[in-house]
């Protein structure tokens, strides 16, 4: 049999144990809106669970930062819209780091619908932004507009990597082997998803002992069977005219390559040739890695 007392004990902790699990769940409810980017929505929720716990210093704290985000939000709303993208990445990088993807997000929201897909802000479009933020999906639809409107190396390689994020290997490989054929020096290395892509340079100039590793990337990644063979690149600066620029002889040894993994006989034969004139050391990875 329970005392009076231990009956009135347990419903006083059971009240004390609703009055935490409300103040719990209605914090979490304000911190997952606050985290989709809906700063003035969370304030009020915060204001009035403040109003609940007044002596709550946690509370307190998240509702300030919630003012704080929402007056700032506010202020880049009346700006114009091509400003906006620059304020809200700026924004971001003060903010807490769980905001920080909703604010990359409309990010790009805002550079792509003010400026379409192939606008830069700091070098960048807006699939990268929508990377950071955590949405692979919604990069590659961006990236494969801004691509296919206009095609260059930057554009492409962005598009792998939306396709690395996702899962998908084989076609990311593919496009980072046509963005480095079509031009190397465009591509945004440091930002490479692929681990192997991006070490390409590193092992043309240390293990190959090439000139320039990044324009050798595209040749290295095929020998290496990094990146699959694909088409041959279009030539418009041939070999024999730039005999000593790194990238034409990248460009001749990638087409050789090609023709030598495609024809048999003599002219497979002339490619090697052709190869061993522009890089004996990678022609001897490649006879090796077959």
């Amino acid at each position: 049999m329970v005392s009076h007392r231990g009956g009135t004990l347990a419903r006083v902790i059971g009240a004390q144990l609703d009055l935490f699990d409300d103040r719990h769940v209605k914090l979490e409810h304000a911190r997952r809106v606050f985290a989709e980017g809906r700063a003035a929505d969370a304030h009020r929720e915060l204001v009035r669970l403040g109003q609940c716990y007044p002596a709550d210093p946690e509370i307190a704290a998240e509702r300030d930062l919630a003012h704080t985000i929402a007056r700032r939000l506010a202020e880049i709303d009346a700006t114009a819209p091509c400003e906006r993208p620059r304020l809200l990445v700026e924004l971001a990088g003060v903010a807490p780091a769980g905001l920080r993807a909703p604010l990359w997000r409309r990010a790009a929201l805002e550079l792509r619908d003010a400026s379409g897909p192939t606008a830069l802000l700091d070098g960048k479009p807006a699939s990268v932004l929508l990377l950071a933020a955590g949405d692979p999906a919604a990069a590659w639809a961006t990236a494969n507009e801004a691509a296919h409107r206009e095609s260059r190396a930057r554009f492409l390689s962005y598009l792998a990597d939306a396709d690395h994020r996702l899962g998908h290997a084989a076609r990311a490989r593919a496009c980072y082997r046509e963005a480095l054929a079509l031009d190397p020096y465009d591509v945004d290395w440091d930002e490479v998803a692929d681990d192997e892509v991006r070490s390409l340079p590193d092992i043309a100039r240390t293990e190959l002992e090439l000139e320039d590793g990044v324009a050798w990337s595209a040749p290295v990644g095929v020998v290496l069977r990094v990146l699959p063979v694909g088409e041959p690149p279009c030539l418009a600066d041939p070999v024999r005219d730039r005999p000593h620029d790194p990238l034409a002889q990248a460009r001749g040894f990638l087409a050789a390559l090609i023709q030598a993994t495609r024809e048999p006989g003599a002219n497979a034969i002339e490619a090697r040739r052709q190869m061993r004139r522009l890089a004996p050391r990678l022609l001897a990875a490649y006879l090796e890695s077959r």
